[in-house]
């Protein structure tokens, strides 16, 4: 056995934890590092409705040539410094026929890149403005060196797309719901892994389960505020997610299309309880409970 694995996040959802704790210049460029990927290139596009600049924001940008001379190291603080401060912020993961609350205007932007980011915030004058942020990726170069662009939209402002601006995460769960949802999504799945005999003749797919189970987040992609009880959800969505892909991707041994079809189905739900959990953990509102 190789040891624990370690986990990963959606890009969303490691902007979500990040943008509450950006109140300088040297915490918007950890958010930025923490966002960003080995090997990817970001870029940012406003769709902003005849806006003026942000209060501080030539300054950011000026600032943030000291940062660091990488284009896209650049425009992702650019966008840190541009979404904040934020008074409550959560990131989706939705999926066809899960949207989880997507205003509907965004939806199919959100379900095409299955993440982003639904944010409330004051604007210059003090008036709150909801925005959407949307990441999406694709692929550049030859089949020999390829990389990855990663493009964040801003929609800056559908506060008059929404019935109230207090309702904005109304669909994302509450982190005590989250953990409660997330222990009988891990007792089903390992229920169903064990049913199903995913690991099968298959020693080197048990111990990469193992790792999963065993698996933490790097310290880089959570800020320190981040709670305890907090931090466990993350983790425990992150390891279900992390599992549910392998136990999909690999058939096991001699199993049948009846057999194969009844362990989607199965993990469907565990994956669906896995992503509505990273959510609720990856939320920042007033009374979160």
């Amino acid at each position: 056995m190789s040891g624990p694995a370690i986990l990963a996040l959606p890009a969303s959802v490691t902007l979500a934890l990040w943008l509450p704790v950006v109140h300088d210049r040297d915490s918007a460029y950890r958010a930025a590092r923490a966002v960003a990927r080995t090997g990817e290139h970001h870029a940012v596009h406003s769709r902003a409705p005849a806006t003026r600049p942000r209060a501080g924001e030539a300054e950011a940008r000026r600032r943030t040539q000291a940062v660091s001379s990488s284009a896209w190291l650049a425009a992702l603080h650019d966008l840190v410094v541009g979404l904040t401060p934020v008074l409550e912020v959560a990131a989706l993961l939705p999926r066809a026929g899960d949207p989880m609350g997507a205003p509907a205007a965004r939806s199919a932007d959100l379900l095409d890149a299955g993440e982003g980011l639904l944010l409330r915030r004051t604007d210059a004058q003090g008036a709150e403005q909801c925005s959407v942020v949307v990441p999406m990726r694709s692929t550049y170069g030859s089949i020999y060196e390829r990389g990855e662009l990663v493009t964040w939209t801003v929609e800056e402002d559908i506060t008059d797309l929404l019935p109230a601006p207090s309702l904005l995460l109304a669909g994302v769960d509450s982190l005590s719901q989250a953990r409660r949802e997330i222990q009988l999504a891990l007792t089903e799945a390992i229920e169903t892994l064990e049913a199903l005999d995913v690991a099968r003749d298959r020693p080197d797919l048990a111990d990469q389960l193992l790792d999963l189970s065993l698996a933490t987040l790097p310290d880089r992609l959570v800020p320190s505020h981040v709670e305890p009880r907090q931090l466990d959800v993350l983790e425990r969505a992150a390891r279900l997610l992390a599992i549910v892909d392998v136990a999909l991707d690999d058939t096991g041994a001699g199993v049948t299309a009846a057999q194969i079809d009844q362990r989607s189905r199965a993990l469907a739900h565990v994956e669906r309880a896995a992503r509505h959990a990273m959510c609720a953990a990856s939320a920042t509102r007033p009374g979160r409970s």
